[in-house]
């Protein structure tokens, strides 16, 4: 499905209902919006694997501008900030109330530039993987320094500092330091994901060079009124665990949970405890 707001043509797609049977009446359950990372990548990185939570509530998958299949715009278009516009206004646009969001990597720093701008919007904030300023890459850098292979280790900056020249180059990248995310380096479970988002390299050389480098909520997120669940995980070395617990010591209502055998996607590699922890959190301890 697609929806057009702020001048762009962007994808979405819904899962679950918003709206069920109990008994004799008819309850609302929760929405939640899931952000996906990259930049370049696109809402694919979540599927399957947050399907089981549409048990207790609704989820609206989205492509950012210039992501997955949503329209190509020019990139200089495509901060921080005006991707948290979007996001408000896919919310308004669908007729949603305050929405429960939930962003990994990329998409976690997207989501913490909206609840600095649009807090009202907001019932619950969660922050997987993420980080909360420029600094994650020079952490990240020393964690690579002691995991990585020396072929690693020369390529690493071509994508974070916005200097892949193609897709081929692009797909090299992916088949050199995807292992790097995984804590256990299941090759069909790695081949599979990897394959299934549709690439943006213009959006991310661009966001890399441009964006990035600017990046830094920490002052705004003293202010964060919402509760917020912040996911880390052990083995994560693009946002580190320092740089969850950053954010959990910034944020006044924030509560750190670190999945002690995942990469940077613990909803895969510790899935089930994944989705017990978030159900737990939108709906309470009941889920």
């Amino acid at each position: 499905m697609f929806a057009t707001v702020n001048g762009t043509r962007l994808y979405f797609d819904v899962e679950g209902s918003g709206y069920v049977p109990v008994g004799s009446s008819m309850v609302a359950r929760p929405v939640l919006f899931a952000v996906h990372g990259g930049p370049g990548s696109d809402h694919s990185d979540f599927k399957p694997w947050l399907t089981p939570l549409t048990e207790h509530m609704q989820i609206v998958y989205l492509d950012l501008r210039s992501n997955g299949q949503s329209e190509r715009v020019d990139p200089a278009t495509c901060t921080l900030e005006q991707l948290a516009d979007d996001i408000e206004a896919m919310r308004l646009y669908l007729g949603f109330d305050r929405i429960h969001l939930l962003g990994h990597s990329f998409g976690g720093m997207v989501a913490q530039v909206y609840a600095s701008r649009y807090p009202t919007s907001l019932e619950k904030l969660l922050l997987i993987c993420t980080a909360p300023s420029k600094e994650f890459y020079p952490a990240a850098l020393e964690i690579a320094s002691r995991i990585a292979t020396p072929e690693q280790l020369r390529v690493i900056p071509e994508l974070f500092e916005g200097r892949v020249e193609n897709e081929e180059q692009l797909i090299a990248w992916w088949d050199i330091n995807f292992p790097l995310y995984f804590h256990v380096k299941d090759e069909q479970l790695m081949m599979e994901t990897g394959n299934r988002p549709i690439g943006s390299l213009e959006v991310a050389n661009y966001t890399f060079k441009h964006f990035i480098p600017q990046y830094d909520v920490r002052p705004q997120l003293l202010a964060f009124p919402m509760p917020v669940l912040i996911v880390a995980a052990r083995y994560d070395w693009i946002t580190p665990v320092s740089q969850s617990e950053e954010m959990h010591q910034l944020i006044p209502q924030s509560e750190l949970i670190v999945f002690e055998e995942s990469g940077h996607m613990p909803f895969i590699e510790e899935h089930d405890a994944f989705i017990r922890k978030v159900s737990e959190f939108v709906v309470g301890e009941g889920a």
